[in-house]
């Protein structure tokens, strides 16, 4: 290495080695040191040379883990997924950062009972649909929020709900008929 070739390391510790700047450079990064790895815009320090891909997005504050995807993004390539038990090596040449995305699945429940979806909007007959509850022009679905607050979509069947994480919780409504006095 020529004296001016200079390789990326922090200036206030000589053991952290940034690993997006090191595969710039075209360098492997060296062993038994501190990696900076990049998810997203941010930048996480990890102590050792590996870390499964729930501890990447634990220490990068997306949680809970099932919530979210992990891309790694290699130099000159596409993304790869890594799952959450997955090693990923911060020596391995090549590795630029991290990105992360919303989960590929969505799970929730309808009357107790769990169903999953991929697609990020549901309307509320397609939910009941999926749960097996039919005829659908017969009932309504209540959405259960995380405070306890109710949702009706008593008149909005075809209404959209955006899915999310952690799972939805449903409730089916039979509707009535109730003659009035």
């Amino acid at each position: 290495m020529k004296n001016s070739e200079k390789m990326p390391e922090s200036k206030d510790n000589q053991d952290i080695i940034n690993v997006e700047e090191y595969t710039k450079i075209g360098k492997k990064p060296p062993k038994e040191k501190k990696y900076l790895i990049r998810v997203e815009d941010k930048s996480y320090l990890f102590d050792q040379g590996s870390a499964s891909g729930a501890e990447i997005l634990e220490k990068a504050g997306y949680t809970p883990i099932d919530c979210y995807s992990l891309y790694q993004k290699f130099k000159g390539c596409d993304f790869e997924k890594i799952s959450p038990n997955e090693k990923v090596d911060f020596t391995k040449p090549g590795i630029e950062r991290f990105i992360v995305k919303s989960p590929e699945v969505f799970n929730y429940t309808i009357d107790g009972e769990p169903e999953t979806t991929d697609e990020e909007y549901l309307t509320p007959n397609q939910i009941l649909e999926r749960g097996g509850i039919t005829p659908v022009s017969d009932y309504y679905v209540v959405q259960i929020t995380q405070d306890q607050q109710q949702i009706e979509y008593k008149d909005s069947p075809n209404k959209p709900i955006k899915m999310e994480c952690p799972g939805l919780k449903f409730i089916s409504v039979y509707r009535s008929s109730t003659p009035v006095a």
